[in-house]
């Protein structure tokens, strides 16, 4: 048997075998697309607060619609059939737009109950003869009108208004309008009728929150909207979108990258073997990648293993390097155990480098730096152990760079005029005004701005308050919650009497708590002074003496009531929707927000909030406190980064001095840093020249792009005496390990992704100015040493 067709077949089962263990791990490992997992941990009770509700808060439920580009009446139709068809689907707690809000049974107990819930029982003034007087000549010209059917309903049972005033301080700021029956916005250039729904899955619960778009869009298309669009946005709508946006990057860039890479071996070994080579150290790396990353975590990210196999895809220059650096005649188990101390030199480097990605408190980027650093170390491991074994003989012979490239790079290494790039770079970076530090982040999610300017849209036309600073309250039930949030009210009332605040939005608005309604039943007047007082507005007017019968009935009723609590609100779909944003039960802690609108002056609500010296009340300031997360995790990081590299360099000194000594160590070791230096100075001024401000997820790109400058430092800088066809052996491998890296991190600069867009770009102009300072900074007339070259290297 040929040694290619013993490879062929070796390399066949192994293959088989990596296959069907890949199949059973993805069969247990889950995988997620969570915003959330962009965020690092929180270090304040406020910043804690923030991200549970970013994760899993009620309002990671909502759905907000448009629907326009059809006349208004068809605008309508179609709204009705939506609403319609999403109450029957069972999957929303509430559906609001405009038709059938208030059902029958909630219209009546809402009634019953109007003088605990609404504050016109705490005016007494309310009930005295001047003031009915005036409510029952305003409802005598209001039969006249054609607000007659309401008025017929519920003014004679209600002269003091008290359920109409309650549903009117519902709307609050919503700019809705309300035609054909439904809602429409109310200053759209063009009709665009609204629709707004709360699901009844958890926002953490992806699928749920997936189905339940897919049923918002299955209920427009059944309702036959011809030329009308549907505007469908919300956390659920965001959570599919970036889940989509990863998928394309990871999609575009495993076919693009996978096939790029086959060109490029095939032109390199003219052999397909090569291709099944490379495939054994990759497997075997997504599967230790993913298997560490899975027991860490619990899951696996999209974009962690998205960018993890990218990682990985330049490990195709270990075995590239191994197959590269055989003598000829040399058995390739000879080449990799003459090998094998700077290939684990250069994989145990990575890893070491890839603890700043561990720990510096990201989820996703721990995951990246778990993921690549397990994948990097096994890849090393088969290529040093297993591919000797599975390729025997000469089955893949390595091919020279073709002439003319040779010479290129040799005219290329010492040519120090390349170095001029650095106070260039330098230059370049003083008259920016330097690297700029991105806290947005916003930034960092792969939700397109067009959505999110469009949800915000949507908010405003519907009245939804902008969420910049809210009040988060705790409780050991929900009563609890309640009296809290009326003692916020009473501090925010002056600031909103001052004009600090345009208003709020709060629990108590929907359900008090019952010592207020006890407080309203307290104040509601006795029954002989309110008839006395009845008689006297009506003199005169055209009523029968039995006409606010059940006013008095009414009246009297609501004394003896007890408390509305959260529990009777069964039959209230629409006041427990309302209620359920703001007041929730989280796993047996109750919690409550307070939402100001039309915020003008910060501290005067953050020093309103402080006044209450209420531990259970806490203010939160959601720009300031995610810019202070960002901040905080891009400190946490650059520390790690600093450890991480002066780990490699220690790693790398002890290496060098044990191979040259103490002092040549030494010289050795600063000689590799100063390319690796040059080349982050003038990745950083390429990013600022291109707009990117850094995060965190740029740092771990640079040091990603330090460990290849690593490599090619090291490849290129130690001089040792070798001959000519060697020398160009190792040419062709740093050429290969170059190529290989930008043929897959270039791809990432085009995601949409802009966590994954950045790290593609950084490692792409570090990667070719590590290059290219390495080969200006090599000795001339000397052959190089043969270092660990690998293009994926994160130091």
């Amino acid at each position: 048997m040929s040694a290619a067709a013993s490879a062929w077949r070796r390399l066949g089962v192994a293959l088989l075998l990596l296959g069907l263990l890949a199949a059973g791990l993805f069969r247990v490992v889950p995988f997620r697309a969570e915003l959330s997992d962009l965020l690092p941990p929180a270090e304040t009770p406020a910043a804690r607060y923030l991200l549970q509700e970013l994760r899993g808060g009620a309002a990671t439920t909502l759905l907000l619609a448009g629907i326009e580009g059809a006349p208004e009446p068809e605008l309508a139709r179609i709204s009705r059939a939506v609403g319609d068809a999403l109450r029957a689907s069972e999957q929303f707690a509430f559906v609001g737009n405009g038709t059938q809000d208030l059902p029958p049974k909630e219209r009546d107990l809402l009634f019953r109950y109007r003088y605990l819930l609404s504050a016109a029982a705490e005016d007494p003034s309310r009930f005295t003869a001047p003031a009915l007087r005036q409510r029952l000549e305003s409802l005598i010209d209001g039969l006249r009108s054609a607000a007659s059917p309401v008025l017929a309903q519920f003014g004679f049972a209600d002269p003091a208004g008290a359920f109409l005033d309650l549903l009117r301080s519902w709307l609050g700021e919503s700019r809705v309008a309300l035609r054909d029956g439904v809602w429409f916005a109310a200053d759209a250039v063009a009709p665009r009728a609204l629709v707004v729904a709360r699901g009844r899955a958890p926002g953490t619960d992806l699928e749920a929150q997936a189905a339940m778009v897919a049923a918002f869009e299955t209920a427009f298309a059944a309702a036959d909207p011809g030329p009308a669009r549907l505007m469908l946005r919300g956390p659920g709508v965001f959570s599919a979108a970036a889940a989509a946006a990863v998928e394309a990057d990871v999609r575009m860039i495993s076919i693009l990258s996978g096939v790029l890479i086959a060109a490029f071996l095939l032109w390199r070994t003219r052999s397909l073997l090569m291709l099944a080579a490379v495939a054994v150290p990759l497997l075997v790396g997504m599967l230790a990648g993913t298997a560490l990353v899975f027991a860490a975590f619990g899951a696996v990210h999209g974009a962690a293993f998205g960018f993890g196999m990218t990682m990985l895809g330049v490990g195709a220059d270990y075995p590239m390097l191994l197959v590269g650096q055989r003598r000829p005649g040399e058995a390739l188990g000879a080449t990799a155990r003459r090998l094998g101390g700077t290939l684990g030199l250069s994989a145990l480097a990575a890893a070491l480098g890839l603890t700043a990605m561990l720990f510096s408190g990201f989820p996703l980027l721990a995951q990246l730096g778990l993921f690549g650093a397990a994948g990097l170390l096994a890849g090393a491991a088969a290529t040093r152990w297993l591919l000797p074994c599975l390729l025997p003989g000469e089955a893949i012979r390595a091919r020279p760079l073709p002439p003319p490239m040779i010479r290129a790079l040799r005219r290329l290494r010492g040519h120090h005029g390349t170095v001029l790039l650095l106070p260039l770079a330098a230059a370049a970076l003083l008259v920016l005004g330097g690297p700029r530090w991105n806290d947005d982040i916003n930034r960092l999610s792969p939700v397109p701005e067009r959505l999110r300017q469009e949800d915000a849209e949507l908010r405003r036309q519907l009245g939804a308050p902008d969420v910049g600073t809210l009040i988060a309250l705790r409780g050991a039930d929900a009563e609890a919650v309640l009296r809290r949030a009326e003692a916020v009210q009473r501090a925010l009332d002056p600031l909103v009497a001052a004009g600090a605040l345009a208003g709020f939005d709060s629990p108590a608005r929907y359900l008090p708590s019952a010592a207020t309604q006890r407080a309203r039943q307290a104040a509601l007047p006795g029954e002989e002074a309110l008839r006395a007082a009845l008689a006297e507005a009506a003199a005169g007017l055209p009523f029968r003496a039995t006409a606010f019968d059940r006013f008095l009935a009414g009246i009297a009723d609501s004394r003896t009531l007890p408390p509305l609590t959260i529990a009777d609100l069964a039959p209230a779909p629409t006041l427990s929707a309302r209620l359920g944003l703001l007041l929730s039960d989280r796993d047996g802690a109750w919690q409550g927000l307070v939402i100001p609108n039309g915020l003008r002056d910060l501290p005067a609500l953050s020093g309103a909030v402080a006044a209450l010296n209420d531990p259970d009340i806490l203010f939160v300031n959601i720009k300031g406190e995610t810019e202070g997360l960002v901040a905080a995790a891009t400190g946490r990081a650059l520390r790690w980064v600093a450890a991480g590299g002066a780990a490699v360099l220690l790693l790398l000194w002890l290496a060098l001095r044990r191979r040259l000594g103490w002092a040549a160590g030494l010289a050795a070791t600063a000689l590799t840093a100063l390319p690796i230096g040059g080349a982050l100075l003038v990745t950083l001024a390429g990013l600022t020249a291109l707009g990117q401000a850094l995060n965190p997820f740029h740092l771990a790109a640079l040091l990603l792009a330090a460990g290849v400058g690593l490599d090619y430092a090291l490849f290129l800088g130690v001089p040792v005496a070798e001959d000519a066809a060697e020398g160009d052996r190792n040419f062709g491998a740093v050429f290969n390990c170059t190529a290989t890296t930008l043929l897959t991190f270039g791809l990432l600069s085009f995601c949409a992704t802009p966590v994954l867009q950045g790290i593609g770009l950084c490692v792409s102009i570090g990667v070719a100015a590590a290059f290219l300072l390495a080969l200006a900074l090599a000795p001339r007339g000397v052959v190089t040493a043969r270092p660990p070259c690998n293009g994926s290297t994160g130091a």
